[in-house]
C-alpha cells in the first residue's frame, strides 16, 4: 500500500518507572497524571495479584502514524505502559489497549492490563491524552479524536512487532467506549489505506463501543471481533453495534461473537449507577462514514467532514448532554472479564 503517513523514527524503551518519571514527555501536562503516577497506578493495580518474580512495567516513546489523507493526523510522541507476565515466557502474544474518553483509569485499563497478564498475555496500555495536554474528552470529544488514538494504536502494534519477546502474529486491541470505537474502527479495511501501513491486529475487543457513525462499506480485515455490550446503555447504545456486526459479518466477517450484558455502560465501575451531566452524547444522530473519510448524515441529506458534522449536530440541537455508567459488581466484572479472556484462547491467545 502507499504509504500516506509522516512517521518520525521514535523509539524508546525505559526499564523501569523511575527511568519513565525523568522523560521530558512526563513533563508539562499538570492536569493528566504524568508517567511517574501512571506506572504507580499499573503497580497498585496489579500488586494485589501478581507475584514477587513480576517484572515492573517498561514505559515507552513512540511515535504515532500521522497520515495526510483522508484525514490530516499531526504528528505526536505518546506515551505507552507494557506490562509483561512473570516466568520468562518468550514470544508471548499481546494486547493493545486504549483508554475510554475519561483516559487511563485503575478500575478500568489498568484492570484489564492486569487480566491480561494474570492470563500470560503482554499489555500494552497507550495513553492518547496525556501527552496532548489532554485529561479527558467526556465534555468535548474532539479534544483527541478516534482517530488519532487509531493511529497511536497502530503506531503500537508496530513497535510490539519488533519487540522480540511479543508474537507478532498475536498482537490484538481492545478498549472501552472510545477506546472501544478505535478498536471496532481499526477492524475497517478501507482504513488501512488511510493509514497507509499493512499492519493489522489479530483480533478486536470493543466494550461497550460507540457505533452511532459506521462504515458504509462494512468490509473488516476478518479478524474475529468480540463486541461486549451493555442492555442498559444510554451513552453508547448496544443496537447500533448489533446492526454494524450484522453489516460486518454481512460483508464477510463470520468470526464476530456478541455478548449483551445486564449492565449499564461502564460496569467496571463497581457501585451505583451515576450521572455523567456534561457527557457529551451523539447517539441521537447516526451517520455513515464514506471510504473518503466524510459523513453522511441522513438527519441532514448531505455529506459533510467529521468537524462539519460535529458543528452540524450542534446546530441542529441533536447533541445530547449526559448519560449513565457504572452499577458494575465484582461479579459481573469477573463473569465479562472470563468471558474476554475464552474468546481470546478461542482464538489462539
Amino acid at each position: 500500500m502507499g504509504r500516506h503517513y509522516r512517521r518520525d523514527s521514535v523509539r524508546t524503551r525505559r526499564a523501569t518507572c523511575q527511568h519513565a518519571a525523568r522523560s521530558p514527555l512526563g513533563q508539562g501536562h499538570a492536569p493528566y497524571p504524568g508517567r511517574m503516577v501512571l506506572c504507580r497506578m499499573l503497580s497498585s493495580a496489579l500488586a494485589d495479584s501478581s507475584t514477587a518474580t513480576t517484572p515492573p512495567a517498561e514505559s515507552i516513546t513512540l511515535a504515532s502514524l500521522s497520515p495526510d489523507v483522508p484525514i490530516a493526523v499531526a504528528p505526536q510522541a505518546i506515551r505507552a505502559l507494557l506490562f509483561r507476565p512473570g516466568g520468562g515466557a518468550s514470544r508471548a502474544p499481546a494486547m493493545v489497549i486504549l483508554s475510554s474518553s475519561a483516559g487511563i483509569q485503575r478500575h478500568r485499563e489498568l484492570f484489564y492490563a492486569d487480566a491480561m497478564v494474570r492470563a500470560g498475555i503482554s499489555a500494552c496500555v497507550v495513553d492518547s491524552f496525556g501527552p496532548r495536554g489532554v485529561r479527558t474528552t467526556v465534555v468535548d470529544q474532539s479534544l483527541v479524536t478516534a482517530y488519532q488514538m487509531e493511529c497511536d494504536a497502530h503506531a503500537a502494534l508496530q513497535w510490539l512487532r519488533q519487540d522480540s519477546r511479543i508474537d507478532p502474529a498475536r498482537i490484538g486491541i481492545m478498549g472501552v467506549s472510545k477506546g472501544g470505537v478505535v478498536a471496532v474502527n481499526s477492524a475497517i479495511a478501507v482504513r488501512r489505506r488511510w493509514r497507509g501501513i499493512d499492519d493489522i491486529f489479530a483480533l478486536h475487543v470493543g466494550i461497550c463501543p460507540g457505533c452511532v457513525a459506521q462504515h458504509r462499506d462494512a468490509t473488516t480485515t476478518g479478524a474475529p471481533m468480540f463486541l461486549m455490550l451493555a442492555e442498559h446503555d444510554d451513552y453508547t447504545p448496544a443496537h447500533y453495534a448489533i446492526t454494524y456486526a450484522g453489516r460486518m459479518r454481512d460483508a464477510g466477517n463470520r468470526g464476530i461473537r456478541i455478548k449483551v450484558y445486564k449492565a449499564h455502560h461502564g460496569w467496571e465501575s463497581i457501585g451505583p449507577v451515576y450521572h455523567i451531566a456534561k457527557a457529551q452524547n451523539f447517539s441521537s444522530c447516526p451517520n455513515l462514514i464514506e471510504d473518503d473519510g466524510r459523513h453522511f448524515v441522513p438527519t441532514a441529506g448531505r455529506t459533510m467532514s467529521e468537524s462539519d458534522y460535529r458543528a452540524w449536530v450542534r446546530q441542529a440541537g441533536l447533541l445530547q448532554y449526559g448519560a449513565h455508567a457504572g452499577g458494575g459488581t465484582l461479579a459481573l466484572k469477573q463473569r465479562a472479564t472470563g468471558d474476554l479472556i475464552t474468546f481470546l484462547r478461542a482464538n489462539g491467545f
